[in-house]
């Protein structure tokens, strides 16, 4: 290629004309086109055209280039009339086709795409355009239609398996997907990714015994395939086998070199066995490895909490925030260790950042309500709970938590109130209003209501 460049330039400097053939000056205009040098593409353009003036190949390579100028009328234009002399050609819709795209008229796109199909040689490319014109349009099933299509016609290529996996799973459809590994192994059962994104379904479903075994299928084919082991280490932790879980996070660095993900799986896994000390000895590897990974940050807070050491562990969930400050788990931990601590003001500011974020999450508005109670009283812990329901209408823990404060607040009739729409809403967590009360159990219209809404349940 170097050579041949050379030679177009040289015959250019020169000022005289040199042959070259179809081949070559497609190769020359390629060339100059996949480093956008549109001045030289006109260049290799004009002289091939006047070398092989009935070639159709330079004048849709003239398309490309004003495409690549974003004078998409005159491309589309130029098309169309080399359409009208060589209907037969797939490069001319492939080309009209990406155009489309480019404009964001992807039906369109799509109708291009289809009129090259007859004449492609590689038609399982031109499925895979259509299928992410469908994507373009958040037409996920239409997608995945066109995927299976293109997969069908080259079942080998992994990239093609690895893009049906990710919309499966970005339209939420693991079932839908298991059955189509399923059928696509039984006729192609050495596709090492079939069977790895098989036991990635299986897992999102934590049917883990099942990911274990397609995962083993993986490894059967490819024993070198590290990602495999990581992922039957989380399925094994699924099934809370902490030490078998550890087992296969270790057999990942035989294949690829220590990863600071996995040095916090297993720390995580010693932190399940409670051996605090082994756990943080390996979410230390993993800062060392990764000082910006806030869940290992994040993960020395939690140990420290475990061993009764809260200001420390506050340091390290500080850390973690800093690192990732839309993390809400974070923030509710170290709001928590505040409000253990009496610190109101600061368990407060980060209850508030995260209900302002997530409004669905229960834990986090009673948790700011019992720091208002302690703070500020009943009256600004109902008000926040109120204000909890408007998008939570049928949480039951809130109206429990409700009843709770107005029972407290002596306002008991309206108390009785919340916990009848409580009870209807789910009787089992009316446990929780006893944990926060128990001499509930004591009061006998209480354990009448238990009784009544028991027996409908």
């Amino acid at each position: 290629m170097n050579g041949l460049i050379k030679r177009f330039e040289t015959m250019l400097k020169a000022g005289m004309q040199y042959f070259f053939d179809v081949d070559e000056f497609e190769a020359i205009i390629q060339y100059y086109f996949e480093t956008s040098d549109i001045k030289m593409s006109w260049q290799a353009i004009e002289q091939a055209l006047m070398q092989h003036p009935a070639n159709n190949s330079f004048k849709i390579a003239e398309a490309r280039v004003l495409t690549l100028e974003k004078k998409y009328s005159k491309a589309l234009e130029l098309l169309s009339s080399i359409e009208l002399i060589e209907p037969a050609n797939d490069e001319i819709y492939i080309s009209k086709g990406e155009i489309y795209s480019l404009i964001n008229k992807h039906a369109m796109a799509i109708e291009e795409y289809k009129k090259s199909i007859p004449y492609s040689e590689n038609p399982e490319d031109i499925y895979a355009n259509i299928a992410f014109e469908y994507e373009n349009l958040s037409d996920y099933p239409g997608t995945i239609k066109y995927l299976k299509k293109a997969l069908d016609i080259k079942p080998d290529s992994e990239n093609l398996i690895h893009e049906i996996a990710f919309f499966f799973e970005i339209t939420g459809r693991e079932e839908e997907a298991i059955v189509f590994f399923d059928e696509f192994l039984e006729k192609n059962p050495y596709s090492k990714v079939a069977w790895f994104n098989l036991g990635i379904f299986y897992n999102t479903l934590e049917l883990y015994e099942k990911a274990i075994e397609a995962y083993e299928y993986t490894l059967a084919i490819d024993e070198s395939f590290s990602s495999a082991y990581f992922n039957i280490a989380n399925s094994y932790s699924g099934l809370t086998m902490y030490k078998t879980a550890i087992k296969y996070y270790n057999e990942t660095f035989k294949f690829e070199p220590p990863e600071a993900t996995t040095y916090y799986y297993i720390g995580e896994s010693y932190e399940n066995l409670d051996d605090y000390k082994i756990a943080m000895d390996y979410f230390n590897k993993a800062i060392e490895l990764d000082d910006k990974m806030a869940e290992a940050w994040a993960g020395l807070g939690r140990l420290f909490v475990k061993q009764d050491h809260p200001k420390t562990a506050i340091k390290y969930y500080l850390q973690a925030i800093q690192l990732m400050p839309m993390n809400d788990e974070f923030k509710y931990d170290l709001a928590v260790i505040y409000l253990k601590g009496n610190q109101f003001d600061e368990a407060e500011k980060f209850f508030e950042e995260i209900v302002e974020h997530d409004p669905h999450f229960i834990e986090a508005w009673i948790n700011y309500s019992v720091c208002k109670s302690l703070s500020e009283g009943l009256d600004k812990a109902i008000k926040i709970i109120m204000q909890a329901t408007e998008t939570n209408q049928e949480e039951a823990s809130l109206w429990y938590r409700l009843a709770a404060y107005h029972y407290k607040s002596a306002k008991v009739q309206l108390a009785y109130f919340y916990i009848e729409k409580a009870l209807k809403l789910n009787f089992e967590k009316h446990e929780e209003l006893i944990d926060y009360l128990p001499d509930m159990t004591s009061d006998s219209r209480f354990v009448e209501l238990l009784d009544i809404y028991k027996d409908a349940n």
